[in-house]
């Protein structure tokens, strides 16, 4: 019988491989580098909905590499915060939100609808609707408050729901057009 007292370790509280967090650091990083694409990428096209392209392909691209359930919201949370920096010149009150509303709209049906993981056009569908939450939330603020949005007034409620779709959806199918081949060849 050993009556020595064993030794305190921490090794139980600390992984002994760095894969989840390198993987968590990845995550933010794309969510910081969507959100200063979008900031340094300002061309005056006047189409309502035009950064999905960039924002929701870096998104999916992150959502279909990622093992996380919250993946895509641990990669908006990251890009909301950043969202605060004053010279990125982000000028909307809630656009932190809406993405934050974007990256749990992501995760949660892509969690609910996992068997459809490798399903492009699914694929490209979430990210439809995920971007499109934007200007849903926009105009439940508009019709709910003071605060108003122009492109609602310059395009009309129809278009600008149904343009961020369009590009919403284009920008996820091109994330994850570039990933997923990729993570197919390695299972």
């Amino acid at each position: 019988m050993n009556l020595k007292l064993q030794q305190k370790t921490i090794s139980k509280v600390l992984p002994t491989n760095y894969a989840s967090l390198i993987e968590a650091l990845l995550l933010i990083g794309i969510g910081a580098l969507a959100v200063t694409i979008r900031a340094r990428l300002r061309i005056p096209i006047n189409i309502p909905g035009h950064h999905g392209l960039e924002v929701m392909a870096l998104l999916m691209a992150g959502r279909s590499m990622t093992s996380y359930k919250p993946g895509t919201t641990i990669s908006t949370i990251a890009a909301s915060l950043l969202m605060f920096i004053p010279f990125l010149g982000f000028k909307d009150p809630f656009l932190p939100l809406f993405y934050i509303i974007i990256g749990f709209t992501v995760d949660s049906i892509y969690v609910k609808f996992q068997k459809w993981s490798n399903n492009y056009v699914f694929l490209a569908l979430l990210g439809g609707i995920a971007y499109m939450m934007i200007p849903i939330s926009r105009l439940i603020i508009s019709l709910s408050s003071i605060y108003q949005y122009g492109s609602f007034i310059k395009h009309g409620i129809f278009n600008t729901i149904i343009l961020h779709f369009a590009f919403g959806m284009l920008g996820a199918l091109i994330g994850t057009g570039i990933t997923l081949p990729f993570i197919k060849k390695k299972q």
